[in-house]
C-alpha cells in the first residue's frame, strides 16, 4: 500500500465548516453544472462534499492546485468518482496561467493564497463563480480581506446570488470567512 503525506489542517473545523457552508448556499441557488473547476483545490474536500451530498447536480469536477502532492491526495479522497467516467479528476496546475475553457462554474475557496489576481482576471465574463476568503492573519496568506466589503471589492461580480460571512470562534482566537456566489 502506498503512503501519502496529508496536511491534517485540510480537515480542520474551519476548513470543513467553510466548505459545508459553501455546499449549503450553492445548493440553495438551484443551479446545476456540467463542468466545475475548483481553483486551489488542495486535498479535494470541496469536491468530495459536493459529490457525496448529492444535492448539487454536477456532471464533472476538475480540481487544480499548484502543489503536485495534492493531485494524488485529492484523487484518492475522491476515488469513488475518479473511476466513474472521470466525474472527478485532480490536476497539478497554476491557476494564474491559462486554464482550459468550458467550465460553467468556478470555485475558489483559497483566494488568500494566490499571489496574483490573474486567476480572477482570466475567468470569462458571464461565468458563475463561488469565492471564499478570510480575515485570518497567517504566514501563507498573501491576500488579506479585512471585511466582507473589502473582499467583494477585490473580486467584483456583475450579479450576486449570495453574499455572506461566517465567524469561526475558538477558545483563544477567531476569524471570519467571507463568501460570494454569483456571475462574473
Amino acid at each position: 500500500m502506498k503512503t501519502i503525506k496529508v496536511n491534517i489542517d485540510a480537515f480542520s473545523s474551519g476548513q470543513v465548516g467553510s466548505k459545508i457552508w459553501l455546499c449549503e448556499e450553492l445548493e440553495r441557488t438551484g443551479w446545476s453544472s456540467k463542468l466545475t473547476y475548483i481553483y486551489g483545490g488542495w486535498h479535494g474536500i470541496t469536491a468530495f462534499l459536493l459529490l457525496s451530498r448529492g444535492t448539487f447536480n454536477v456532471g464533472q469536477i476538475q480540481s487544480f492546485d499548484i502543489d503536485p502532492s495534492c493531485e494524488v491526495i485529492a484523487d484518492t479522497l475522491n476515488e469513488n468518482w475518479v473511476w466513474q467516467e472521470w466525474q472527478f479528476k485532480a490536476y497539478t496546475l497554476d491557476c494564474n496561467g491559462y486554464v482550459r475553457g468550458g467550465a460553467d462554474l468556478i470555485i475558489n475557496t483559497s483566494t488568500e493564497h494566490f499571489h496574483s489576481i490573474d486567476w480572477f482576471d482570466n475567468i470569462p465574463k458571464g461565468t458563475r463563480v463561488v469565492f471564499q476568503g478570510n480575515n485570518m492573519p497567517h504566514d501563507d496568506h498573501v491576500v488579506h480581506s479585512a471585511s466582507l466589503e473589502s473582499f467583494i471589492e477585490q473580486y467584483p461580480l456583475t450579479e450576486y446570488s449570495y453574499i455572506g460571512e461566517k465567524e469561526f470562534k475558538y477558545p483563544t482566537w477567531s476569524f471570519k470567512r467571507f463568501m460570494v456566489i454569483g456571475t462574473k
